[in-house]
């Protein structure tokens, strides 16, 4: 085979580290090309600064053995890559941007509303939205938990949890069900509610719980393989409300929101958010669950507000738990929930 149908045989594959080569094909033909990549089937070239692709049954069979090795050197090399990133991270530094520009979180047209709303004086608030986002890069921090399954190779769900204390939380019951659906889970410290820890000191508690949170969100992003429609946001009391709220600001990031004995809040209750804008674009896709039980002292107000829910034909669901307190979804109605989301192992 010349020079010209090699290069007509060509598609793209993965990227890897080049490496020069000469190359001999099983007509010792010869061609000079960096090495980028190879599947079981392919290998990958750079010549001349385009990617070109090669089946590997046409090379001699020393560039066989040399791919091959080649291939499990990589494997190697990323396996000690992924050592540190897989199973519970505690205390991993929040380093993720969703925009280049902190103030561009809030840019869009609802989040605007929001945050002018906020600035207004809503509960009570004083200040400007660049005070409430400042960031703190020597103390951010957040916790990851990452199935042990994960490779690389394969895009992860997301679940981002908003604590309602002040440190990050993800129950330990959870990892079994985060492996299955092969879900990768993170929640960032200090976004607990306002009476607790650092938040004392913040003017607006809920957009600085949703800026860390979106923050600790796009630190997984830079550091995983994520699947964008597979991502879940939820939380506790507090932080379900917070969950709620975060959806309803930033739906391109989510299929939905579970709020756990919390009282189940339409979006119009938080400022700046109108009905209206939950019917309409991302927001109409976004799904919406409520875990409690008779046994939680919001339960009474949760029965009520989903009402409301149902009136306004949302894609709302309350599941009720007989027996459930003011407390963390248990595994079994987790998985119910996000499920009816949508969110399923990936090879279901």
């Amino acid at each position: 085979m010349n020079k010209p149908l090699l290069l007509l045989a060509l598609t793209i594959f993965f990227t890897s580290f080049t490496q020069a080569r000469t190359w001999v094909n099983t007509k010792g033909q010869k061609i000079e090309a960096d090495y980028i990549s190879a599947t079981s089937t392919h290998v990958t070239f750079k010549l001349k600064g385009k990617s070109i692709s090669y089946p590997l049954d046409k090379l001699s069979e020393e560039d066989r053995q040399w791919v091959k090795a080649r291939i499990e050197s990589d494997k190697t090399k990323t396996a000690e890559k992924l050592k540190d990133l897989l199973g519970f991270r505690k205390d991993v530094p929040i380093t993720g941007k969703l925009f280049p520009k902190d103030t561009d979180y809030f840019k869009e047209t609802t989040r605007k509303s929001c945050a002018r709303a906020y600035e207004a004086g809503a509960y009570s608030n004083k200040g400007k939205l660049k005070d409430w986002i400042k960031r703190n890069p020597g103390n951010d921090r957040c916790i990851i938990y990452c199935p042990p399954s994960y490779d690389g190779t394969q895009a992860y769900g997301l679940y981002l949890h908003i604590n309602h204390s002040e440190k990050g939380h993800l129950r330990k019951e959870w990892f079994p069900l985060f492996d299955r659906l092969k879900l990768i889970a993170v929640s960032a410290n200090d976004v607990g509610n306002y009476e607790t820890g650092k938040l004392k000191q913040v003017i607006n508690p809920h957009l600085h719980r949703v800026f860390y949170s979106m923050n600790a969100l796009a630190t997984v992003r830079e550091q995983y393989k994520i699947d964008p429609e597979r991502c879940i946001v939820g939380g506790t009391s507090g932080g379900g409300h917070m969950a709620f709220l975060t959806a309803a600001l930033f739906p391109e990031f989510f299929k939905g929101a579970l709020s756990s004995a919390a009282q189940s809040y339409m979006p119009d209750h938080f400022p700046g958010l109108a009905i209206k804008d939950f019917k309409r674009k991302n927001r109409k896709k976004l799904k919406w669950v409520v875990i409690s039980g008779n046994k939680d002292k919001n339960y009474s107000a949760i029965l009520e507000t989903s009402k409301v829910w149902e009136k306004n034909r949302l894609n709302y669901r309350f599941i009720d738990i007989p027996g459930m307190g003011h407390q963390d979804y248990a595994p079994a109605p987790f998985e119910e929930a996000l499920k009816w989301i949508g969110i399923v192992a990936p090879d279901a």
